[in-house]
Parts: structure tokens; sequence; C-alpha cells
């Protein structure tokens, strides 16, 4: 690997992607404060530079300074104009234009389309029929409904599935019933975007037609167009648990193979000095196409983009840095796409490309064959292995997870892969001209699928196969990644200072997963948990934590599902689940019910029957540090403006005989409907407890 410093020295746009990503990652203080004070600095800084200046711009600290303003500013208000606001919308005749083709659910087809005259997109959830079925992107649909905003659970460490939608423009949801929608027959409205999915369903078609079905079709769509919505949940789970999940999104071998094949057919336009610029365009068109057909996702972009580069580059007759490619690409995208930045393809992304261009010659040089095949063999491993070192941070980070035997699946897979590409875009042409060498070559496209589908499952089937449950903080994979990187570079240059640098982080980190494992082993807390169709509370002691809940069919599986994430952040080792009704059950120094008391290291929590609607005039109250009440619709006395509550947590500072004015609120931020409670208080001998109530407040 080059000098950090030669490095940022040949790749400018390195130096300006961090202001952008720092102006897109700050979120702004607010819109009239902000923008003028930034402004004021650059005039400043611009004033200082000019007044001061001795000899050339580019050689003074100034014109760093301001140029590193500049792209800071330029970011925070890419990030303002891109950030969408979604209002609440009043119950009326809707138009929605479909961006996709329906996706099938369990009970339902899924359907996301842009609403007409409104910025924002909308999910329709529409019940199952052929009519359904048989839409395409560009039809219209009609409704006359109230669309809600997209919402989370509100539930601790969730995945943020409001920011994930809003982040593409999703502001809205509706269910609909059979006879609540209407689809405007003869009207459609194509673009550029959903007319790149219906020829990728034309596609598709292709293979169908050649005789490959079920799960090998779907699987085929996904590795060579993208297609990845009707691949089967347990096959994605069976490569996320190898390590081969990179294989079904389209990314830099996709675009390579299209890269090849438009060369190869083309070259001859190259022969004379005029067909340069049409084989040029001819490329630029065929990659930016496959690009479109694919979906965009930010894999297949940064792809796209790069070899945008190469041509360019290769008809100037100039070799482009790696470095700087990557930060331009990266440069471009953020700065169209603010948004981006966030999405984990994205990242995964310019991590693995990363790591491969720096890590992959080192681990290479380290073991010379002298013959082809076990060379090419090697170049495969350290390809892979640079791959993963790269991405083993975002992947603990997203998924808490590491696939033992990635490099083995890796092995098999990737040359299967390979051909299934090659082969697939063979079988769409041929099914052109002749269906029944389509079919032939099909075959073998579909024996190739099943190898993958059998390493794949024969892999995951390996004893310690996955290492589950890694929760690590951002702190500590910072370090161990510049423990990664030190070791690395003293591999390069051998100076003591970097393993001496080493052997301090090694120490930071075992303080960190030390203090970390402290406060796992204290904690005690108390939480409820927004489920639909259910109440459920936590007390969680130290790693252990008893779950208690109203009536649920298939508690346990139902419950984990929203409680996972929780669960692995705070290092749960033991769960136990318990009905309301099981007091019986329950009885322990720490914590045990009686009737409708819960008792938990001390604390007296009253928990009110979901049969009782009405807590208007509760008096004589019970007196109790916590109230949980559930199961009501008529709302609280002095409390008008909580209508429709589900359930709510107050805090009593004393025991009250009555409700009105002794049960005092606290609310800390609301996201729309959603509004989250928190409270605090401590407990001799443990650490904070901290109390969360989640309900839905109306206008």
């Amino acid at each position: 690997m080059a000098n950090p410093r030669s490095v940022l020295a040949e790749a400018p746009f390195l130096r300006l992607l961090i202001p952008l990503c720092l102006g897109v990652s700050i979120p702004r203080c607010s819109a009239t404060f902000c923008t003028p004070v930034l402004l004021i600095l650059f005039i400043l800084a611009l004033i200082i530079l000019v007044v001061l200046r001795k000899g050339s711009f580019y050689s003074q600290p100034f014109w760093g300074a301001l140029l590193f303003l500049s792209v800071f500013i330029f970011g925070q208000e890419r990030g303002r104009q891109h950030k969408m606001a979604f209002p609440l919308l009043p119950k009326q005749q809707y138009f929605v234009v479909l961006d996709e083709y329906p996706a099938e659910k369990e009970k339902t087809f899924r359907l996301l389309g842009q609403l007409v005259n409104q910025e924002s997109k909308i999910i329709i959830y529409l019940p199952k029929s052929n009519q359904v079925k048989n839409l395409k992107p560009g039809d219209i649909i009609g409704f006359e409904g109230l669309p809600e905003l997209v919402e989370n659970d509100g539930n601790p460490y969730e995945f943020d599935y409001r920011r994930y939608l809003n982040d593409r423009g999703i502001g809205y949801r509706i269910f609909l019933k059979e006879n609540q929608f209407r689809v405007v027959n003869g009207s459609t409205q194509l673009n550029v975007f959903r007319t790149a999915l219906i020829i990728r369903s034309k596609l598709i078609d292709c293979l169908h037609n050649s005789g490959i079905e079920n799960e090998n079709v779907h699987l085929i769509a996904s590795i060579a167009f993208g297609a990845r919505d009707d691949v089967d949940k347990e096959t994605i789970q069976a490569f996320t648990n190898t390590g081969v999940i990179h294989v079904l999104a389209v990314s830099g071998m996709n675009v390579g193979f299209v890269y090849i094949i438009l060369d190869f057919l083309f070259r001859f336009l190259k022969l004379r000095r005029a067909g340069y610029l049409l084989h040029f365009i001819i490329m630029l068109l065929g990659i930016w196409s496959y690009t479109l057909i694919t979906g965009m996702s930010a894999s297949i972009l940064r792809a796209a983009v790069m070899f945008t580069f190469v041509l360019i580059g290769t008809g100037i007759q100039r070799s482009a840095n790696i470095f700087n490619s990557l930060a331009v690409s990266a440069f471009l995208l953020i700065a169209l796409d603010p948004a981006i930045i966030r999405d984990v393809g994205f990242q995964l992304s310019y991590a693995a490309v990363l790591s491969i261009v720096v890590i992959q010659p080192f681990i290479y040089k380290q073991f010379s064959f002298k013959y082809w095949v076990p060379d090419k063999i090697w170049l495969m491993v350290s390809v892979t292995l640079a791959a993963q070192i790269g991405t083993i941070p975002l992947t603990l980070h997203y998924f808490h997870q590491f696939p033992v035997y990635f490099l083995l699946a890796n092995m098999v897979v990737i040359p299967l892969v390979t051909l299934i590409l090659y082969l697939s875009f063979v079988v769409v042409f041929l099914s052109l001209i002749s269906g029944f060498l389509a079919s032939l070559v099909a075959v073998v496209l579909k024996v190739s699928v099943e190898l993958v589908l059998f390493t794949v499952n024969n892999v995951e089937s390996l004893p310690f196969a996955v290492f589950g449950g890694l929760y690590p903080t951002w702190f500590q994979l910072l370090i161990a990644s510049l423990m990664v990187y030190l070791i690395y570079r003293y591999t390069v240059i051998r100076k003591a200072v970097l393993l001496q640098s080493v052997l301090f982080l090694a120490v930071l980190l075992s303080l960190s997963s030390g203090i970390s494992s402290y406060y796992q082993q204290v904690r005690t807390e108390v939480l409820f948990f927004n489920i639909p169709g259910t109440r459920a509370m936590a007390l969680t002691n130290g790693r252990s934590v008893t779950v208690i809940y109203d009536q649920c069919t298939n508690a346990a599986e139902k419950l984990r599902y929203y409680m996972n994430a929780y669960l692995g952040e705070r290092g749960i080792i033991k769960v136990e689940f318990y009905r309301l009704s099981d007091s019986l059950h329950v009885n322990d120094r720490d914590l045990y019910l009686t009737g409708n008391f819960i008792f938990f290291k001390g604390m007296r929590l009253f928990v009110q029957p979901s049969g009782e609607k009405d807590l208007k005039n509760p008096d004589p109250f019970p007196a109790a540090d916590l109230v949980w009440l559930g199961g009501y619709s008529s709302g609280l006395h002095n409390s008008a403006e909580i209508t429709a509550s589900k359930f709510i947590l107050y805090r009593a500072k004393e025991k009250p005989d009555s409700l009105p004015g002794r049960y005092p609120r606290q609310k800390f931020f609301s996201m729309g409907k959603s509004v989250q409670l928190k409270m605090r208080q401590s407990l001799p001998g443990s650490t904070n407890m901290i109390f969360c109530a989640y309900f839905n407040q109306t206008d």
C-alpha cells in the first residue's frame, strides 16, 4: 500500500469527500441560524485569502480551509434540499402511478407508487386478486381514503424503518379493501425508470420460457438483473449465513461483464479514428441501460460511475488513479442523493472495493505459485479475504453475525455465479432466436443454480457455521479496525511505534469491553414495548429479563421478533415469558406478582386490567410507584389531548387517592403520531432505571 500522504496527494477528491460527508451527515442547527453563520465564515475566509495571498492559491493553508468550508456548506445545503417533508394528508380522492410490480406478501399485495400532484410516494396494501397481480409500472390506481404517515413501532433499538423509507421518498401507506380502489383503465404514465422495470420483466420472462422455474429463476433474476424481491426469505438467510449474500446483488462484476461483452462486440469501431466516439457512446449507453434495468442499487451505481471514468480515461489516453476514481464516484453519488450515504449497500460496496485495492495486493504477495491454476485460486482467495476484512465492521454492526466458512462458500459459489451470469445472458439472447437452443443452454444454467443452492445449504449446515449475537459498539469497531490497519502498516514499514500503538489500542479495547460487560451485569430496567395485539413489559435484571404480556398467540415467537434487537444490544442471555394471569408462576425475591400488582426491585407497579375501559374517575386509585394503563378508549381525566391511547405510563411522586394531578406526564420527544415517554429513577445499589411507554396520540 502506498503512503497515506501520497494517496491524498494523488487523489485530491478524497480530501473533498470528507467535508461533503460531514456536511451531509451532521444535522443542521436550524434553517435560520446555520446558513448565515456558514456564509459569513465563507466570506471571511475568502477575504483573508485574497488580502493575505502570497504566491499560488494552492500553496496556502487558507485555500484548503476555504475549500473545506465550501464543500461542507455545499453538503449541508444538499442535505437540506434533499430532506422531504411529509405533512398529514386529508381524507379525499387520490390517484397513484405505480413505480413497481406488485410484491406478493402473505395476505396482500404490496404496491409502491407516486402520488399524483404530490412529491411523496406511498405504499398501498391491496387484497390478493388477479386484477392486482397483473398490474405493472405506469398503471394508475384511484382510491378515496386517509393515507397515514409511515411510522416505526417505537421499540428500543429497532430498525429505523421510517427513515429508510423517507430516504427513498416514501412517506405514506394505506390499507385498502377490495371495494375501496379502482384501476384507471386506458391510462398509463411511463418514465425511464418504469420502462426499465418493464424491460427487466420481459427479460425474466425469457428465462421462464426457456424452462427455468420456481426458486431457480428467482435466483438467476437476482444475480443477473437485480430482481431480488421474489427470492425466498430462507434462501436469503442461507446466503447471509454463509457469507455469499453479495452475489445476489448486482455490482461491479455484472457491470464488468457488460463492459467486456460490449467492448468485444463493438471493438471494430475503434479501427477508425471517427469510430472512437461512437464506441464510447455505445459503451456508455449499454452500461447505464443495464444499470437502469437492474434497479440502480447503490452497489451498481458505484460500479457504473467508475466504469464511466474508465471509458473517459481510455478516450483521453489517461490512466485514472483508483483512489481518486472511488472518491469521485462517491462524491457524485452523495451530491446527487445525500441519503445514499446511509444505504447499507453503498457502505458495503465501497468498503469492499477499498479493502480489495489496499489489502489484496499485500495478501496476494505472501505466496507465489508456479502454475496457472493454483495461482488463480490463490488470487480468488486473496480477493475474498480482503473484501471480508474490509466489510467486517459493517456486517457486525448491521447484521450482528460472522459467517465462519465464508471462504469455503465463496470459493465454490463465485465461479458458479460467474458462469450463471454469462449463461443467463446467453439464454435471453438465444430465446429471441431459437427457443430450442435457449432450452438446451438453460439445462446447464439450472444445474449451475442447483449446485449453488447445494453448496450454500451444506455449508450453512456445518457446525458453528455462524457466530451470532455479536453487538460491538461503534467505538469498539473503530478501535479494532485501527488495530488491523496498524498491524498491516507494521508489516510494510517495520516501525516499533506501530506495535506500541497496537498494544495501547488493545488495552483500550479490553477496557471498553470490560465496562460494557459490567453495565450489562448490573443494569436494571423496566421497558414497555409496543406490540400489536398485546401489551408487553420487560423487567431486566442484569443479563436476564422477564417478559410479562397480555393475551397473545405464539407469544414467545412474536415477542422475540419485536424484542430481539433490545435483547441483543443489552447482552441478554436468559429470557422468561409469563402472562399476566400467571401470577403464581413468578415468585422471586426481586420479582413477584400478586393480583394486579408487580413488585420488582423494591418498586410497586399497578397493572390496569385490560377489561377496564374507563379510568376517568378512578376513585380510589391504588397507590403505586408505576401505573401501567391499557385497553381503554375514553381517555384520562384532565388529558383531553390524549384520546386514543393503547397504553401509557405515569410516574407517581406520592401515594395518591385519585389519578388527577398526581401522575405528571413527561414527554421527551415525539415523531408524528408516535410519542415516547422516558423517566428515570435512581435505585439504591443499581444503575438508573429507565421507564418507557409508547402510545398513539391523535390531534
